[in-house]
This record gives structure tokens, C-alpha cells and sequence, in this order.
């Protein structure tokens, strides 16, 4: 398994996380400290992008995948479409608003390399220990994904 820490904002966030196991960060946006902080130690970094200029910013670090983020409140997969055109190189991650119904969608477009959603994993079955919902959940969303995959 390869654990990695997400909403990292902040460099001292990058050093806690690693120092705990984490081998690679995930950011809500694009904080050029961290992404720079992060390529200079050699941890890969997949910071949040909305925009055409933040998407530029990544490539400028030498990114090569980003995370489209918050994805449905930004226009979703037709924004991610056209945001991406012009960006050949780039591939997303796109999270926020994603679940059952539009998983398949968005894994079907090529330059989609993975999508996250937390719909499975939601706060009150971790805590009331619903676990077999969890599980029901996780499942129904590896099916989703397995239907979007090549061959």
C-alpha cells in the first residue's frame, strides 16, 4: 500500500506528513512553496488546479499531472475538457463532487489519469462504524471504475 497525505497547505504540513510515512503530498490548490519545497526533496506532488494560469504554473514546475479541483463546482468535466485543450502534456485528477453518477463519465475522458471522491467513506458511517456500508460503497466504486477501463 502507498500512503500519501492530502489538503497539505503548508511546508511544515509536507514535513509532518513525511516524517509519519506519507511518499507523496496532494494539495487543494497550487501553493508554489510547497510544490517547490516537495520537487526539491524528491516527494511527488499533485497540487489542486481551476485555471488555465494555474494549470501553465504546474507545467512551469515540470508537473506532468495535477488534481482538478473542487471539479463539479467549477463547471465539471466540460470545463476540464476545455481547460485542458490547450495542454497537451497535462493529465488530472479530478475531485470534488464526484460519485456514483458521474465517476464513469469522467474516467472515460483520456486525459482523466484517476478521479477521488470520498462518497464511499463518508464521516458518519466511519464513525457510527458502518463498515459493511463502507465496504458496499467501495465496491459499487471499483465496479463504476472497472467499467471505464481499457479492454
Amino acid at each position: 500500500m502507498l500512503v500519501g497525505a492530502g489538503t497539505v497547505l503548508k511546508i511544515e504540513q509536507v514535513k509532518i506528513a513525511v516524517e509519519a510515512g506519507a511518499k507523496f503530498i496532494v494539495s487543494p490548490g497550487l501553493n508554489p512553496n510547497v510544490v517547490r519545497y516537495c520537487l526539491d526533496q524528491g516527494i511527488p506532488v499533485t497540487p489542486g488546479v481551476c485555471t488555465p494560469s494555474e494549470v501553465s504554473l504546474a507545467l512551469d514546475f515540470g508537473l506532468e499531472v495535477v488534481k482538478f479541483f473542487p471539479a463539479e463546482a467549477f463547471g465539471g468535466l466540460k470545463t476540464l475538457k476545455a481547460i485542458s485543450e490547450p495542454y497537451s502534456r497535462m493529465r488530472f485528477i479530478p475531485t470534488g463532487g464526484i460519485g456514483p453518477a458521474n465517476l464513469v463519465e469522467y474516467l472515460l475522458f483520456p486525459r482523466v489519469l484517476a478521479c477521488g471522491g470520498s462518497w464511499m467513506v463518508k464521516s458518519d458511517l466511519i464513525s457510527s462504524g458502518n463498515f459493511q456500508e463502507i465496504t458496499r460503497l467501495t465496491r459499487q466504486a471499483v465496479e463504476l471504475a472497472a467499467k471505464a477501463a481499457p479492454g
